[in-house]
C-alpha cells in the first residue's frame, strides 16, 4: 500500500564554520547542528540514494553511507549541504558505530537500504559470491540496526517515539526464485530479524517498518532488465508517507508492489 506524503518546510541546516570556508566531512568529526539524524546505508545509487535525497529535502540532516566515496560526493552536491557522506562497508560490525561516534544530534531515521544481488543457480554460484549476498543483504542490516537502534533507545521520547527504522525487503523474502537462491535466503533471513526484532522492541518506543518491495526498482542493480519498472523516487515517498504517520500510529509491514 501506497500513501500520500504531505509536504513539510524543510529546516535550515548550516555548517558551523567560517564564512567562505566549505566543511570537510570525510574523517573529522561532524561540525553541522543536527536537529534531526537521518542515517541511509546503500545511499550511493538507486533506493538509498532516492531516500536520502526525500529525507534532506524534509530538513532531515542525513547521514549517507555507502562503499564508494564518489556517489556519495555527488548526493551531497545534489542535495545542496543536508547529506554528510561517510565512506564505509556495513558488514563491518565497526563500520556504523564509527559514524555515529562522529555525529551529534538525535537520531530520528534509519534506512537500511544497503543490498546486491547477482544470479546463480544453487550449484553452480561460487560460495565467494553467495556468501556476500547474505553478508550485505542480511548480516550488514543487521550491524546497521544493532548500532542505530541502539543509540535511539537512548534518546528521549518526542511524539510517542524515539526513532523510526526502515528495512528494506523484497518479494524474494516472501518467495524464493530460479538463480536467486542466496538473494532470497537472506531476504528470508532478514524478515525473521525484523520479525524478531519487533517483539524485542515491544514498548520501547522505537517503530520498525518493513518495506517489501515486490517490484523491479529502476537501479544499478536492475540495469538492462528489459522488464517494467517502478522508479526508486516511489520507494522514497512510501518511507516519508510513513514517517508522515505521528504519534503511536505505525506501519509494521507495507507491500508495495506494481500492476502487472
Amino acid at each position: 500500500m501506497l500513501l500520500r506524503a504531505r509536504r513539510r518546510a524543510p529546516r535550515v541546516l548550516r555548517p558551523e564554520v567560517s564564512p567562505g570556508v566549505s566543511p570537510d566531512l570525510s574523517t573529522e568529526a561532524s561540525t553541522y547542528a543536527t536537529p534531526s539524524l537521518a542515517l541511509v546505508t546503500g545511499a550511493g545509487s538507486g533506493i538509498g540514494r532516492a531516500v536520502a535525497l526525500a529525507l534532506a529535502a524534509r530538513g532531515h540532516h542525513v547521514l549517507a553511507l555507502g562503499r564508494r566515496a564518489e556517489p556519495l560526493r555527488q548526493l551531497q552536491q545534489e542535495a545542496g549541504g543536508g547529506v554528510e557522506p561517510h565512506p564505509c562497508d556495513v558488514t563491518d560490525p565497526e563500520a556504523v558505530p564509527a559514524v555515529l561516534a562522529l555525529t551529534r544530534g538525535r537520531l530520528d531515521v534509519v534506512v537500511a537500504a544497503a543490498g546486491t544481488f547477482a544470479r546463480g543457480t544453487v550449484v553452480d554460484q561460487s560460495a565467494q559470491v553467495w556468501e556476500e549476498q547474505v553478508r550485505i543483504n542480511l548480516v550488514g542490516v543487521h550491524h546497521t540496526l544493532q548500532a542505530t537502534i541502539a543509540r535511539m533507545l537512548s534518546q528521549n521520547v518526542v511524539d510517542a517515539t524515539r526513532g523510526h527504522v526502515f528495512t528494506l525487503n523484497s518479494g524474494a523474502g516472501v518467495r524464493g526464485f530460479p538463480g536467486g537462491s542466496a538473494y532470497a535466503a537472506a531476504k528470508h533471513g532478514l524478515r525473521g530479524l525484523v520479525e524478531s526484532l519487533r517483539e524485542e522492541l515491544a514498548g520501547q518506543s522505537v517503530k520498525l517498518t518493513d518495506i517489501v518491495v515486490s517490484a523491479t526498482v529502476e537501479s544499478e542493480m536492475s540495469a538492462g532488465r528489459q522488464v517494467p519498472m517502478i522508479p526508486a523516487d516511489t520507494v522514497a515517498h512510501t518511507v516519508t508517507a510513513c514517517l508522515d504517520l505521528g504519534g503511536l500510529a505505525t506501519w509494521d509491514r507495507v507491500d508495495l508492489a506494481q500492476l502487472r
